[in-house]
């Protein structure tokens, strides 16, 4: 049975920084990734990799910083069962009247263990990817930063166009 794609360079890095543009705001950053769309190129993603500030603590109250790396551009955090979400984090502290626990964190799709070659969060036939945040109940603008570790693949035909039309329906 033929391989829908060839892995064809070691491991890479894409990396980015992003800030909310206020408190509580979904901000987004698009993040460039050189493929040769000639040669049907794409990315295989191996792992995500997520810092990112510390919710508020505020009494009574839980706040939460979310964190997204996706295929498509977005208008807000989506949940698991969307087809072009890579990795999602979210950090929770729940404030009672004079104590906080927390912050709890919990990853949605992907992990921080390290990863093994053979991982795959997902492909990516676009020159772009998504990296987009979001507070709650914060009083303060947050900010995250992502690594990234993928690999380039040389994708067959059908699937660089099944690929490269989901995304952009998206």
């Amino acid at each position: 049975m033929a391989k829908a794609y060839k892995i064809t360079s070691d491991p890479f890095f894409v990396n980015g920084s992003i800030t909310e543009t206020g408190a509580n705001t979904f901000s987004e950053l698009e993040v460039s990734l050189p493929l040769d769309s000639l040669n049907q190129e794409g990315v295989l993603v191996h792992a995500v990799y997520f810092t990112m500030s510390e919710p508020d603590n505020v009494p009574a109250t839980q706040t939460a910083v979310s964190v997204q790396v996706t295929a498509t551009s977005k208008t807000a955090l989506v949940n698991a069962n969307d087809a072009n979400l890579l990795a999602k984090r979210e950090s929770i502290t729940t404030g009672g009247a004079g104590e906080f626990s927390g912050p709890h964190i919990v990853d949605f799709i992907g992990s921080q263990a390290p990863y093994a070659i053979s991982d795959n969060l997902g492909l990516i036939a676009t020159d772009n990817v998504h990296f987009g945040i979001r507070g709650n109940n914060n009083t303060v603008a947050k900010s995250a930063n992502f690594r990234m570790v993928c690999s380039r693949i040389k994708l067959e035909a059908a699937a660089y166009a099944a690929l490269v039309t989901n995304e952009l329906s998206s």
